[in-house]
């Protein structure tokens, strides 16, 4: 699938990319977003970085729904997501930036806390 003349669902640059479908918490209209990912054993880990922007992107507040739908590897799925704990946050921040130390370059660009997400396949 081609968004933004970028091919979703495979690697692009070295980077998992997967296809985020949520539905517009205000629009209410389908809204599709590119996400680097990492594979965890429930299904796949998401940051709301932003590239380090101090805001918060739109997508997060649209995933507080039971479902979503994403495209990977040219294959779609319903997910759950589910918001990362304190407790946990620290180990699968760890997780995201042994593949993509990039992430750490964004969590110092601002003071936000930078939430995690897992999107529950199984």
């Amino acid at each position: 699938m081609k968004f933004n003349h970028t091919f979703i669902g495979r690697k692009l640059i070295g980077e998992n990319i997967l296809l985020l479908e949520t539905v517009g918490r205000k629009s209410n209209k389908l809204r599709k977003t590119p996400l680097t990912y990492v594979v965890i054993d429930e299904g796949y880990l998401v940051a709301a970085s932003y590239g380090g922007r101090d805001k918060t992107p739109d997508w997060f507040f649209n995933i507080n729904t039971d479902k979503v739908k994403i495209l990977v590897n040219k294959e779609y799925k319903d997910a759950k997501p589910l918001i990362v704990d304190e407790l946990e946050k620290e180990e699968y921040w760890k997780l995201l930036t042994d593949f993509y130390p990039t992430f750490n370059l964004y969590r110092s660009k601002t003071e936000r806390d930078i939430p995690l997400v897992k999107l529950v396949t199984n």
